[in-house]
Protein backbone atom coordinates (compact mmCIF):
# COMPACT_ATOMS: atom_id res chain seq x y z
CA UNK A 1 0.00 0.00 0.00
CA UNK A 2 2.67 2.72 1.04
CA UNK A 3 4.30 1.91 -1.98
CA UNK A 4 1.45 2.24 -4.08
CA UNK A 5 1.10 5.84 -2.79
CA UNK A 6 4.64 6.11 -3.23
CA UNK A 7 4.13 5.90 -7.03
CA UNK A 8 1.11 8.30 -6.74
CA UNK A 9 2.61 10.90 -5.01
CA UNK A 10 6.27 10.34 -7.10
CA UNK A 11 3.51 10.61 -10.76
CA UNK A 12 1.93 13.80 -8.90
CA UNK A 13 5.18 15.37 -8.45
CA UNK A 14 6.17 14.72 -11.89
CA UNK A 15 2.85 16.00 -12.90
CA UNK A 16 3.16 19.25 -11.29
CA UNK A 17 6.97 20.00 -12.43
CA UNK A 18 5.55 19.45 -15.82
CA UNK A 19 3.15 21.62 -15.97
CA UNK A 20 4.88 24.33 -13.89
CA UNK A 21 7.65 23.88 -16.98
CA UNK A 22 4.63 24.39 -19.31
CA UNK A 23 3.57 27.33 -17.44
CA UNK A 24 7.13 28.36 -17.42
CA UNK A 25 7.81 28.09 -20.92
CA UNK A 26 4.55 29.86 -21.90
CA UNK A 27 5.67 32.73 -20.01
CA UNK A 28 9.01 32.91 -22.06
CA UNK A 29 6.86 32.42 -25.03
CA UNK A 30 5.32 35.87 -23.78
CA UNK A 31 8.07 37.69 -23.60
CA UNK A 32 9.74 36.75 -26.88
CA UNK A 33 7.36 37.29 -28.66
CA UNK A 34 7.61 39.49 -31.60
CA UNK A 35 5.18 42.70 -31.43
CA UNK A 36 4.04 45.00 -34.51
CA UNK A 37 4.64 48.71 -34.26
CA UNK A 38 3.91 51.70 -36.51
CA UNK A 39 4.68 55.30 -36.03
CA UNK A 40 5.06 58.31 -38.39
CA UNK A 41 8.37 59.71 -39.30
CA UNK A 42 9.42 63.51 -38.32
CA UNK A 43 9.00 64.41 -34.33
CA UNK A 44 7.40 61.02 -32.85
CA UNK A 45 10.01 58.85 -34.46
CA UNK A 46 13.22 61.41 -33.49
CA UNK A 47 12.53 60.75 -29.78
CA UNK A 48 11.45 57.10 -30.43
CA UNK A 49 14.53 56.49 -32.39
CA UNK A 50 16.96 54.67 -29.61
CA UNK A 51 13.84 52.29 -29.44
CA UNK A 52 13.74 51.79 -33.23
CA UNK A 53 17.41 50.83 -33.59
CA UNK A 54 17.12 48.55 -30.42
CA UNK A 55 14.29 46.60 -31.84
CA UNK A 56 15.20 46.57 -35.19
CA UNK A 57 18.51 45.07 -33.85
CA UNK A 58 17.18 42.86 -31.74
CA UNK A 59 14.12 41.70 -34.07
CA UNK A 60 12.29 42.29 -31.08
CA UNK A 61 9.49 44.52 -33.10
CA UNK A 62 8.03 44.73 -37.05
CA UNK A 63 8.62 48.54 -36.66
CA UNK A 64 7.14 50.85 -39.36
CA UNK A 65 7.80 54.41 -40.20
CA UNK A 66 5.07 55.61 -42.60
CA UNK A 67 4.76 59.70 -44.09
CA UNK A 68 1.21 61.33 -43.54
CA UNK A 69 -2.05 59.55 -41.82
CA UNK A 70 -3.99 57.14 -43.98
CA UNK A 71 -1.52 54.60 -42.98
CA UNK A 72 -1.91 55.02 -39.27
CA UNK A 73 -5.65 55.56 -39.97
CA UNK A 74 -5.36 52.09 -41.07
CA UNK A 75 -3.83 50.27 -38.42
CA UNK A 76 -6.17 52.20 -36.00
CA UNK A 77 -9.39 50.81 -37.92
CA UNK A 78 -7.63 47.23 -39.05
CA UNK A 79 -6.66 46.54 -35.39
CA UNK A 80 -2.89 45.29 -36.90
CA UNK A 81 -0.82 47.07 -34.84
CA UNK A 82 -0.13 46.11 -31.19
CA UNK A 83 1.31 49.95 -30.78
CA UNK A 84 0.57 53.07 -32.53
CA UNK A 85 2.35 56.03 -32.53
CA UNK A 86 -0.22 58.93 -33.73
CA UNK A 87 -1.54 62.73 -33.26
CA UNK A 88 -3.42 62.90 -30.04
CA UNK A 89 -6.69 63.98 -31.78
CA UNK A 90 -6.14 61.09 -34.41
CA UNK A 91 -6.21 58.76 -31.46
CA UNK A 92 -8.95 60.15 -29.94
CA UNK A 93 -11.13 60.06 -33.02
CA UNK A 94 -10.42 56.46 -33.46
CA UNK A 95 -11.23 55.56 -30.33
CA UNK A 96 -14.43 57.13 -29.94
CA UNK A 97 -15.28 55.20 -33.24
CA UNK A 98 -14.00 51.84 -32.21
CA UNK A 99 -12.53 51.88 -28.57
CA UNK A 100 -9.72 49.69 -29.04
CA UNK A 101 -6.60 51.59 -28.61
CA UNK A 102 -5.99 53.65 -25.51
CA UNK A 103 -4.21 56.63 -25.14
CA UNK A 104 -0.81 55.63 -23.11
CA UNK A 105 1.62 58.72 -22.89
CA UNK A 106 1.81 61.90 -24.60
CA UNK A 107 5.27 62.89 -25.79
CA UNK A 108 5.26 65.58 -27.91
CA UNK A 109 3.75 68.81 -27.00
CA UNK A 110 4.08 70.99 -29.65
CA UNK A 111 7.00 71.82 -32.30
CA UNK A 112 5.45 74.37 -33.91
CA UNK A 113 6.46 78.06 -34.60
CA UNK A 114 6.08 80.86 -36.31
CA UNK A 115 8.85 82.24 -38.70
CA UNK A 116 9.73 84.90 -41.39
CA UNK A 117 12.86 86.22 -42.98
CA UNK A 118 10.87 89.75 -41.66
CA UNK A 119 10.66 91.08 -38.46
CA UNK A 120 8.33 89.04 -35.88
CA UNK A 121 8.26 90.36 -32.59
CA UNK A 122 4.68 89.00 -32.05
CA UNK A 123 1.55 87.62 -33.53
CA UNK A 124 0.41 91.36 -33.97
CA UNK A 125 3.18 91.36 -36.65
CA UNK A 126 0.51 88.85 -38.81
CA UNK A 127 -1.80 91.87 -38.98
CA UNK A 128 -2.78 91.89 -42.89
CA UNK A 129 -0.50 89.45 -44.21
CA UNK A 130 -0.87 85.89 -45.41
CA UNK A 131 0.08 83.10 -43.29
CA UNK A 132 1.22 79.60 -45.11
CA UNK A 133 0.19 77.01 -42.81
CA UNK A 134 0.89 73.51 -43.75
CA UNK A 135 -1.67 70.66 -42.56
CA UNK A 136 -5.36 72.31 -43.49
CA UNK A 137 -7.50 70.76 -40.46
CA UNK A 138 -4.55 69.39 -38.71
CA UNK A 139 -2.72 70.48 -35.43
CA UNK A 140 -0.75 73.34 -37.22
CA UNK A 141 -4.50 74.88 -38.61
CA UNK A 142 -6.04 74.35 -35.51
CA UNK A 143 -3.39 75.33 -32.71
CA UNK A 144 -3.15 78.72 -34.97
CA UNK A 145 -6.81 78.83 -35.07
CA UNK A 146 -7.16 78.76 -31.15
CA UNK A 147 -4.47 81.30 -30.61
CA UNK A 148 -6.34 83.58 -33.22
CA UNK A 149 -8.89 83.53 -30.97
CA UNK A 150 -6.87 86.04 -28.64
CA UNK A 151 -6.42 88.01 -31.50
CA UNK A 152 -9.41 89.53 -32.63
CA UNK A 153 -8.79 92.35 -34.23
CA UNK A 154 -5.89 90.78 -36.45
CA UNK A 155 -7.04 90.04 -39.99
CA UNK A 156 -4.96 87.31 -41.35
CA UNK A 157 -5.19 85.64 -44.51
CA UNK A 158 -4.10 81.65 -44.35
CA UNK A 159 -2.87 79.61 -47.40
CA UNK A 160 -2.54 76.12 -46.64
CA UNK A 161 0.10 73.91 -48.12
CA UNK A 162 0.10 70.06 -47.44
CA UNK A 163 3.44 69.55 -45.34
CA UNK A 164 6.18 71.76 -44.27
CA UNK A 165 8.55 70.95 -46.21
CA UNK A 166 6.45 72.94 -49.03
CA UNK A 167 6.18 75.61 -46.30
CA UNK A 168 10.03 76.31 -45.40
CA UNK A 169 10.56 75.83 -49.29
CA UNK A 170 8.12 78.64 -49.88
CA UNK A 171 9.58 80.79 -47.28
CA UNK A 172 13.26 80.29 -48.46
CA UNK A 173 12.18 80.96 -52.43
CA UNK A 174 10.47 84.35 -51.30
CA UNK A 175 6.98 82.97 -52.17
CA UNK A 176 5.72 83.46 -48.75
CA UNK A 177 6.60 86.08 -46.10
CA UNK A 178 5.25 84.15 -43.42
CA UNK A 179 4.56 80.45 -42.52
CA UNK A 180 4.27 77.74 -39.86
CA UNK A 181 7.07 75.66 -39.46
CA UNK A 182 7.64 72.63 -37.41
CA UNK A 183 10.90 70.85 -35.79
CA UNK A 184 13.31 69.73 -36.66
CA UNK A 185 12.83 70.77 -39.99
CA UNK A 186 13.04 74.18 -39.12
CA UNK A 187 16.87 74.09 -37.55
CA UNK A 188 17.72 73.08 -40.89
CA UNK A 189 16.52 76.42 -42.91
CA UNK A 190 16.80 78.90 -39.73
CA UNK A 191 20.34 79.78 -39.55
CA UNK A 192 20.61 79.54 -43.53
CA UNK A 193 17.75 82.08 -43.99
CA UNK A 194 18.26 84.31 -40.85
CA UNK A 195 14.81 83.92 -39.95
CA UNK A 196 12.51 85.28 -36.89
CA UNK A 197 10.70 82.69 -34.87
CA UNK A 198 7.41 82.60 -32.67
CA UNK A 199 7.31 79.97 -30.14
CA UNK A 200 3.84 78.56 -30.57
CA UNK A 201 3.75 76.98 -27.61
CA UNK A 202 4.48 79.83 -25.47
CA UNK A 203 1.21 81.48 -27.28
CA UNK A 204 -0.85 78.27 -26.46
CA UNK A 205 -0.39 78.99 -22.50
CA UNK A 206 -1.71 82.09 -23.06
CA UNK A 207 -4.95 80.73 -24.01
CA UNK A 208 -4.93 77.32 -22.13
CA UNK A 209 -2.60 77.81 -18.66
CA UNK A 210 -1.22 74.68 -19.76
CA UNK A 211 2.39 74.23 -20.48
CA UNK A 212 1.82 73.08 -24.37
CA UNK A 213 -0.68 71.17 -25.84
CA UNK A 214 -0.40 67.32 -26.45
CA UNK A 215 0.53 66.99 -30.30
CA UNK A 216 1.71 63.11 -30.59
CA UNK A 217 1.10 59.95 -28.27
CA UNK A 218 2.00 56.33 -27.92
CA UNK A 219 -1.57 54.37 -28.12
CA UNK A 220 -1.90 50.73 -27.43
CA UNK A 221 -4.17 47.98 -28.49
CA UNK A 222 -6.38 48.10 -25.47
CA UNK A 223 -6.34 44.03 -25.39
CA UNK A 224 -2.56 43.85 -25.26
CA UNK A 225 -1.78 46.25 -22.34
CA UNK A 226 -0.78 43.50 -20.34
CA UNK A 227 1.25 41.54 -22.60
CA UNK A 228 4.34 41.30 -21.71
CA UNK A 229 6.40 42.00 -24.67
CA UNK A 230 4.01 44.92 -25.16
CA UNK A 231 4.69 46.11 -21.77
CA UNK A 232 8.26 46.04 -22.25
CA UNK A 233 8.41 48.08 -25.90
CA UNK A 234 6.33 50.43 -23.56
CA UNK A 235 9.24 50.63 -21.12
CA UNK A 236 11.78 51.27 -23.67
CA UNK A 237 9.59 53.53 -25.69
CA UNK A 238 9.86 55.94 -22.64
CA UNK A 239 12.95 55.14 -21.70
CA UNK A 240 13.60 56.22 -25.33
CA UNK A 241 11.59 59.89 -25.16
CA UNK A 242 14.34 60.53 -21.88
CA UNK A 243 17.64 59.69 -23.34
CA UNK A 244 16.41 62.12 -26.51
CA UNK A 245 15.63 64.58 -23.71
CA UNK A 246 19.16 63.93 -21.77
CA UNK A 247 21.07 63.02 -24.49
CA UNK A 248 20.44 64.61 -27.65
CA UNK A 249 23.79 63.53 -29.61
CA UNK A 250 23.04 59.87 -29.05
CA UNK A 251 19.17 60.46 -30.05
CA UNK A 252 20.54 62.06 -33.01
CA UNK A 253 22.94 59.20 -34.36
CA UNK A 254 20.67 56.34 -33.48
CA UNK A 255 18.05 58.76 -35.77
CA UNK A 256 19.99 59.07 -39.02
CA UNK A 257 20.56 55.76 -38.78
CA UNK A 258 16.87 54.54 -39.13
CA UNK A 259 15.14 56.49 -41.53
CA UNK A 260 16.80 58.31 -44.56
CA UNK A 261 14.38 61.76 -44.17
CA UNK A 262 17.12 62.14 -40.63
CA UNK A 263 19.94 61.54 -42.83
CA UNK A 264 19.10 64.03 -44.56
CA UNK A 265 18.91 67.21 -41.96
CA UNK A 266 22.10 65.62 -40.61
CA UNK A 267 23.31 64.42 -36.95
CA UNK A 268 24.58 68.54 -36.28
CA UNK A 269 20.60 69.77 -36.91
CA UNK A 270 18.81 66.69 -35.41
CA UNK A 271 20.87 67.72 -32.12
CA UNK A 272 20.46 71.85 -32.08
CA UNK A 273 16.68 70.61 -32.77
CA UNK A 274 15.41 68.08 -30.40
CA UNK A 275 15.70 70.73 -27.37
CA UNK A 276 12.73 72.46 -29.42
CA UNK A 277 10.58 69.74 -29.91
CA UNK A 278 9.07 69.63 -26.45
CA UNK A 279 9.47 66.20 -25.33
CA UNK A 280 7.89 65.70 -22.34
CA UNK A 281 6.29 62.94 -20.19
CA UNK A 282 3.34 64.18 -17.53
CA UNK A 283 2.45 61.87 -14.78
CA UNK A 284 -1.27 63.32 -15.07
CA UNK A 285 -2.25 64.63 -19.02
CA UNK A 286 -5.44 64.60 -18.99
CA UNK A 287 -6.89 67.50 -18.32
CA UNK A 288 -4.60 69.31 -20.88
CA UNK A 289 -5.81 66.47 -23.30
CA UNK A 290 -9.39 66.81 -22.54
CA UNK A 291 -8.94 70.40 -23.00
CA UNK A 292 -7.09 70.23 -26.73
CA UNK A 293 -9.90 68.00 -27.48
CA UNK A 294 -12.66 70.20 -26.13
CA UNK A 295 -10.67 73.48 -27.79
CA UNK A 296 -11.26 71.74 -31.40
CA UNK A 297 -14.39 71.27 -30.77
CA UNK A 298 -15.33 74.63 -30.00
CA UNK A 299 -13.06 75.70 -32.88
CA UNK A 300 -15.55 73.73 -35.50
CA UNK A 301 -12.96 70.70 -35.75
CA UNK A 302 -15.55 68.04 -34.19
CA UNK A 303 -15.05 65.35 -36.91
CA UNK A 304 -11.47 65.94 -36.30
CA UNK A 305 -11.97 63.81 -32.79
CA UNK A 306 -15.04 62.07 -33.44
CA UNK A 307 -17.27 64.34 -32.34
CA UNK A 308 -16.63 64.29 -28.44
CA UNK A 309 -14.10 64.23 -25.40
CA UNK A 310 -13.02 60.87 -25.26
CA UNK A 311 -14.32 58.90 -22.21
CA UNK A 312 -12.25 57.82 -19.17
CA UNK A 313 -11.52 55.14 -20.76
CA UNK A 314 -9.69 56.61 -23.11
CA UNK A 315 -6.52 56.62 -21.06
CA UNK A 316 -4.67 54.01 -20.00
Amino acid sequence: MKKIILVLLLVLSLFTISACKKDKEKEDEEVLEKISVIMPTGTPSLALANYVKEAKDADSADVSLVAGADLLKSAFINKDKDIIVAPVNLGAMMYNNYEAYVLYKTFVWGNLYLASKNELKSINDLNEKTLVVFGQNSTPDIVFKAIMQNYTDLNVTLEYVDDVATANTMLASGKAEYIISAEPALTKIKSKLGLNVIDLQEEWKKISGSESYPQAAIFVLKDKLENKSVKNALNKMVASVNNAIANPSECAKNAVSIHESFATLTEEVLVQSIPNCHYKLMDDEKEAVEFYIQKMIDLGFSKQVGGKVPSEGFFA
